[in-house]
């Protein structure tokens, strides 16, 4: 299986996966504080999408390359910056030290004057990364492995590209607390049930990424940031679904997913009745694995 794109709904990332006003601010803030990391230092980040990290990290004055295989994910985070004062350039691949420039990759490049702040957007698959060896300071990638087939070339290329004395940060958000919401594990259970399977090509849990790096004798510390809450209703996860937004409904067939949700609405029906708008709470965190190099 091919690793996973997100062409087909850049359009709702942000709307679906976004952080709150404030919480990525305090997530850029954590993940430079925890770095150490001072005007100089060049961060990469291997799935950017549309900058839910690079955006506001970039915008505290920091040098920063972002890598993703989707067009359309770029794309709407080229059109945040440019949205936000930031100016596209114009500058030959290849020309920077840190490129390397044996084949042609598209590229954008945005400054910040005011902010001090430059980003550089390669469309690049992560397990071949078009960076020479020993490039950035740091190496982010968030929630990102579960879709990648031939992940652990990915990490791979991750530490290639780190500086010696680097680190790589492997981020992610989970709910830690959530009351009534089986929306999802239900509708793979019934996926299951009819033949089918929503396993994405990658790692299964992020803990795989973890024991692999200590097979390589580098050890990551993992780092709780923050907590916050959010709410949602049962129909509004049930619309997740049927408007297949989560990327684990994209490998389902056609014939089985369409089955999947007729039983999906009927057995919602049942289990939530009158309930169905009613907002349910649950709280995510942010985590943050660092490892250094």
């Amino acid at each position: 299986m091919p690793s996973i794109s997100f062409d087909r709904v850049a359009y709702a990332y942000d709307a679906t996966r976004g952080y709150p006003p404030g919480i990525d601010q305090h997530i850029a803030k954590t993940i430079v504080d925890t770095v150490h990391a001072t005007s100089v230092t060049t961060f990469m980040e291997i799935g950017v999408g549309t900058g839910r990290i690079a955006f506001p990290l970039a915008s505290l004055g920091h040098t920063y390359t972002g890598v993703d295989i989707s067009v359309n994910m770029v794309k709407q985070l080229a059109t945040k910056l440019l949205q936000n004062g930031w100016q596209e350039y114009q500058q030959a691949w290849g020309s920077l030290s840190d490129e390397n420039g044996e084949s042609a990759h598209p590229v954008l490049r945005y400054r910040n004057r005011a902010q001090s702040a430059s980003m550089r957007l390669i469309l690049s698959d992560m397990t071949a990364l078009p960076f020479r060896d020993a490039s950035f300071d740091v190496v982010l990638a968030v929630h990102v492995f579960h879709l990648v087939d031939g992940w652990q070339q990915a990490l791979l290329e991750v530490l290639r590209v780190l500086r010696p004395a680097g680190a790589f940060l492997h981020c992610w958000d989970e709910f830690v607390n959530v009351e009534a919401w089986p929306v999802g594990e239900t509708w793979g259970n019934i996926v299951r049930e009819l033949g089918g399977d929503a396993k994405l090509p990658g790692v299964s849990a992020h803990s795989e990424v973890t024991a692999w790096l200590k097979e390589h004798r580098l050890e990551a510390q993992e780092i709780p940031v923050m907590q916050w809450e959010v709410t949602q209703t049962p129909r509004e996860a049930l619309e997740q679904v049927t408007r297949r937004l989560w990327s684990s409904t994209w490998v389902v067939p056609d014939d089985i997913f369409a089955e999947s949700i007729v039983r999906l609405e009927s057995w919602a029906k049942d289990y939530f009745g009158a309930d169905i708008d009613t907002q349910f709470k649950g709280t995510r965190q942010f985590v943050i694995c660092k490892t250094e190099v």
